[in-house]
């Protein structure tokens, strides 16, 4: 595609989006449906009743609500953007921005609800700090390496629809 300017920033914002929504969802189900570790509002209106649990519920399905919405969001942004020519389809940076994604949420979820408002704690109890803290210092990993793969997709510039060369062939690109 020469002559093309070549822009990364429409597949950027669909996976950030998207990896928003899914790790809101893993969020989610792991830590609030499967693990049942804390519900939205657990540590400011303990789950001990029946109507604290379906206050807590409900916010649990407000919460849900906001990643799918976020979800629906990447995926337009996506059919967007897969439509554009001058969008380079690069793995590496679809999968870097759904890491920056699900970090992104994971850094914000966690300092507004564990540390600033207390809502709930990743695990409540003995030692729910280390918990809060990994699971702050996890998001910033996922931050670091989709930043990282960003990056480096910055390099990929093959046309849509082009046939994916052999690392034989890229050897022999690159010896050229």
């Amino acid at each position: 595609m020469a002559g093309i300017p070549r822009h990364q920033g429409a597949l950027i914002s669909a996976g950030v989006l998207l990896g928003t929504g899914l790790g809101g969802f893993v969020d989610g189900i792991l830590l609030h449906q499967l693990l049942q570790w804390h519900n939205m509002l657990s540590s400011r209106l303990v789950p001990t009743d029946l109507v604290t649990m379906k206050v807590n519920m409900f916010w649990d399905g407000l919460f849900h609500a906001f990643t799918w919405l976020m979800t629906v969001l990447g995926l337009g942004l996506l059919w967007r953007a897969g439509q554009r020519p001058e969008v380079p389809w690069s793995t590496r940076t679809f999968v870097g921005s759904l890491s920056m994604g699900w970090g992104l949420f994971n850094v914000v979820e966690g300092l507004i609800d564990h540390h600033l408002l207390g809502i709930h704690h990743v695990h409540p109890g003995a030692g729910q700090l280390a918990w809060d803290v990994g699971f702050l210092l996890f998001g910033a990993l996922l931050v670091g390496a989709g930043w990282g793969l960003v990056r480096a997709g910055r390099q990929d510039t093959r046309p849509r629809g082009a046939p994916v060369s052999t690392v034989r062939e890229r050897l022999v690109e690159r010896r050229a």
